[in-house]
């Protein structure tokens, strides 16, 4: 089973009076543990493609699977049901509560959903992520890096089949970039959680196994990173060419 899988998507913004096509027969598959990226330039419709794929916007043709289950139907409470205990979102802003701490910030997902965080889990998600040291720190006490890196934990904290992260470091100096890759790598080997990750910098989409280029509302090719950026960025430019 994939842990996400979109069919011929398709989706339509009217600007100014007139239709804009965001996305063009979109079709990519994500299997059970793997990392994937998207990558393109501004404008290429990967922000829409990620809230199709999150349930945020509804397509206007084609479909979206999560773990088996299809999006297509689903009431708002059931995609925000699906989206908490499904779906891990990272954010390039964080989206954290600045006035809770680190592992309250973590543990938010499952309160929402009306249960604890079992302390086990946190524990082992705050020892992934190298911020036992910092578990009562309050949010807006944190650099940026361990911002980042607390919405992560967050993001895995349900245990879901797949996380997606929209451009996750672009307010991130290269150091902290970096370190957001080897967090984001570490979890997907050591909890086998699929990820999509959604950027714009071969640095980082290399990170992943596998880039899928996105181009005026089309996948126009795929490719295995070898985990080089070169190699990234060689490919992409070509297809772009």
């Amino acid at each position: 089973m994939n842990a996400l899988h979109a069919i011929d998507l398709a989706k339509t913004f009217r600007v100014e009076g007139r239709a804009v096509e965001a996305l063009r027969g979109v079709s990519l598959a994500v299997p059970q543990g793997a990392f994937h990226a998207v990558m393109g330039p501004s404008g290429s419709g990967k922000s829409t493609l990620l809230n199709l794929l999150a349930g945020l916007l509804p397509p206007d043709g084609g479909s979206v699977a999560v773990s088996g289950q299809s999006l297509a139907g689903l009431s708002d409470r059931a995609l925000t049901l699906l989206r908490r205990r499904a779906v891990g979102i990272i954010f390039q802003d964080c989206n954290l509560v600045p006035s809770l701490t680190v592992a309250q910030n973590v543990a938010l997902p499952a309160l929402l959903d009306g249960r604890a965080l079992p302390e086990g889990r946190l524990e082992r998600l705050l020892g992934l992520v190298g911020l036992t040291h910092r578990r009562d720190q309050p949010a807006d006490r944190l650099s940026g890096g361990e911002a980042q890196r607390t919405a992560i934990a967050r993001a895995f904290a349900m245990e879901p089949g797949i996380i997606l992260a929209d451009e996750p470091t672009g307010n991130l100096d290269s150091p902290a970039a970096a370190d957001f890759c080897a967090t984001i790598t570490r979890l997907n080997r050591e909890l086998g959680t699929a990820i999509l990750l959604i950027s714009h910098d071969p640095q980082v989409a290399a990170a992943a196994d596998v880039v899928h280029v996105l181009r005026d509302g089309r996948i126009v090719g795929s490719f295995e990173t070898g985990h080089d950026p070169a190699r990234v960025s060689g490919r992409y430019l070509g297809l772009m060419a």
